[in-house]
């Protein structure tokens, strides 16, 4: 028998082989990859945004026979505003007590404690901050996607009515 499960011995084994190594810091579970992205600018998160929304357009409207509703872009942007309109205004205004805690007392685990959650929660208001610029800025690349084809479709809906009138 061998291993921690057979006495002392397997004490002494364990405590005294090598250890294991740590994989070296840029190892990923895949080959290649790191182990996270490096960190985005707080004033990135609207081009992100912005960018996301066309990339899924254009994967979107990539399909052939794909066609224009824009009944479905009016729902995906009114879902897209209300979650900016309810439910993050309700995570800011909630967040706000995340950064006003006040420590029970003087002592060093009281203070300790109220430092590291306020800091916690400043995070939390970044993060938010993050999510509804970069939430805002596809919302708004939706609607000028939305309007420019309906201002496309409206031009060729002229151009069509003055072929009628030429004819």
């Amino acid at each position: 028998m061998t291993g921690p499960g057979r006495g002392p011995q397997g004490v002494y084994d364990q405590l005294n082989a090598t250890p294991p190594q740590a994989p070296p810091p840029s190892a990923g579970m895949i080959a290649g990859a790191t182990a996270a992205p490096p960190p985005v600018a707080p004033d990135q998160y609207s081009k992100l945004g912005s960018g996301q929304a066309k990339a899924d357009f254009a994967a979107a409207s990539a399909n052939s026979g794909w066609e224009f509703d824009p009944a479905a872009m009016d729902q995906v942007i009114k879902a897209l505003q209300d979650s900016l309109d309810n439910d993050y205004s309700r995570a800011n205004v909630e967040a706000t007590f995340l950064t006003g805690i006040d420590a029970m007392g003087t002592e060093v685990g009281s203070e300790g404690y109220v430092a590291k959650a306020n800091a916690s929660g400043a995070a939390y208001q970044e993060f938010l901050r993050s999510a509804v610029d970069y939430t805002t800025a596809y919302v708004d690349t939706l609607r000028q996607i939305r309007d420019a084809y309906q201002r496309q479709d409206q031009a060729a809906l002229d151009a069509i009515r003055d072929v009628g009138k030429a004819v």
